[in-house]
């Protein structure tokens, strides 16, 4: 197990043996490296975000799910689609304990979707999806049960392997580089520079713009505006905050780039995108 993820506890209710966590809106959340003993699986309809998992990267799309086996730290950020952001699907966890119970030595399976599992599999989370929104709310434990169980026969039937054969080992470099994730998301409101968090990490500067383009398919300063975007975004949403306030709270120098650059990943500026989710409850 990792050192640098937090433990997250994961809080079931009732009798079902997993939650669905539906993103339903224009999501951007960024998650930080944690990790929890429930199975995790992850899909998106629109958009795309990428996760780091113990030392890899995968990325969730409409045609590719992303598993989480039991224990693994894991860490996402969304990807902004060109002409706006839109980053909707839903993530299924899965109890630690249920599988346990249900399939043999569980402890030492480690689930690698095939291409036909994977299918099948989100074939029945669009169909869970779905059925949030119609079914009757008297029977939606027993259809949940019912997903869930089937989910789970393919994960054991079609995708266990040893766990040993597949837990992953990650370079010194990129264990370095998760460190630098979790600084970013916690001092992005500063005056961060390159070189600076660069030769905090014991990076040279060139090889850590290298790393950190390759890992996240941008650049250290877009990386930092985006989160301060992402950041500014939950404050429009949750707060009566002063636009001013805002972009100076989440770091940008001023309210006019701040403005330029949030029109930049959701195609509005701050003050029409707060008007459009206060009278659209969707965006709740």
């Amino acid at each position: 197990m990792k050192d640098y993820g937090i433990y997250e506890k994961v809080k079931l209710n009732g009798i079902v043996p997993g939650r669905l966590i539906r993103h339903t809106r224009a999501d951007s959340a960024i998650i930080k490296s944690h990790w929890h003993p429930e199975l995790e699986i992850n899909t998106v309809f629109e958009g795309s975000s990428r996760f780091f998992i113990n030392g890899r990267i995968e990325d969730v799309t409409p045609s590719h799910v992303v598993v989480i086996n039991s224990r693994e730290v894991h860490s996402s950020i969304p990807f902004f689609p060109q002409g706006g952001i839109c980053v909707t699907g839903v993530t299924i966890q899965i109890s630690y304990d249920f599988l346990k119970k249900v399939i043999p030595d569980y402890d030492n399976c480690y689930f690698i979707l095939n291409n036909m599992a994977e299918r099948k599999i989100q074939l029945l989370l669009e169909e869970m999806n779905k059925k949030c929104k119609t079914q009757d709310a008297a029977y939606m434990n027993i259809y949940a049960i019912k997903q869930i169980c089937e989910i789970v026969y393919i994960l054991a039937t079609e995708c266990c392997m040893k766990r040993e054969k597949f837990e992953a080992t990650s370079s010194e470099s990129f264990q370095r580089f998760e460190h630098v994730l979790n600084y970013v998301h916690e001092n992005y409101s500063s005056n961060l520079k390159t070189s600076e968090v660069a030769e905090r990490f014991f990076f040279s500067k060139e090889y850590f713009c290298r790393l950190f383009k390759k890992n996240t398919g941008m650049t250290f300063n877009q990386y930092v505006t985006q989160c301060r975007v992402i950041h500014a975004e939950q404050l429009l949403k949750d707060t009566n905050t002063r636009i001013s306030e805002i972009a100076q709270e989440v770091g940008f120098s001023d309210e006019g780039s701040f403005i330029a650059q949030f029109k930049k990943y959701y195609s509005k500026t701050p003050g029409n995108y707060r008007k459009m989710i206060t009278k659209n409850p969707f965006y709740d």
